[in-house]
């Protein structure tokens, strides 16, 4: 079973953060939307997976730089989240799942996505290990890049009292330690930072 550190309040720092119209906040997911799309390109799967792929934000992204992802299926554990990816994507398969139902077990996707996932999850290697499972050819995930991240948050003065660390996030890693972490079950293509987030490729170790 997924465990996450979803609260009250997730689904509206999420909108929060795409609905921002800061410049720098803009340039930033600008830039690593920019990157992603290469990724993506490259791999040109035929199937996708989206883990916690929220309100269907990064398809829209995606979208924007004429990348289509076929055979794509989102899936979150917010059954908000699920139905505002549905509204904003008609036809688009969007599923408030558990990875670890039996429905997946033998599935497979060409390509699996953790886009800004794996910071909220209290037993990250299990979801990995999953994750890998159900992927055939690559996995591309990013995570903040730390401690930027956290000090970012702080200078623009949210989460004081947590010296800028985000409520949910209780994983935090930098290119290298991410790298160490996700090289326990898979064989690392590229790591790279798109500040201020983290951006990995990777292939499935069998």
């Amino acid at each position: 079973m997924s465990v996450t550190t979803i609260r009250s309040d997730t689904t509206a720092r999420h909108i929060a953060k795409y609905s921002n119209r800061n410049p720098l906040h803009r340039l930033s997911l600008k830039r690593f939307h920019d990157c992603l799309a290469t990724e993506l390109r490259g791999l040109a799967p035929q199937s996708v997976l989206d883990f916690g792929c929220g309100e269907g934000f990064t398809v829209g992204e995606l979208a924007e730089r004429g990348v289509t992802l076929k055979g794509y299926e989102g899936v979150d554990l917010r059954a908000d989240a699920v139905a505002t990816a549905r509204q904003r994507w008609h036809g688009g398969r969007f599923s408030c799942a558990d990875i670890f139902d039996g429905t997946f077990d033998g599935q497979q996707y060409d390509v699996t996505l953790a886009l800004e996932v794996f910071e909220h999850l209290p037993e990250p290697e299990t979801i990995l290990e999953r994750l890998v499972a159900l992927t055939r050819h690559a996995l591309v995930l990013s995570v903040p890049h730390e401690p930027w991240f956290q000090m970012i948050n702080l200078l623009r003065g949210r989460d004081f009292i947590r010296l800028g660390n985000h409520p949910e996030h209780v994983q935090h890693w930098n290119p290298s330690t991410f790298a160490d972490f996700v090289s326990r079950h898979t064989d690392i293509v590229q790591i790279k930072s798109s500040f201020p987030f983290v951006l990995a490729t990777v292939r499935p170790r069998r």
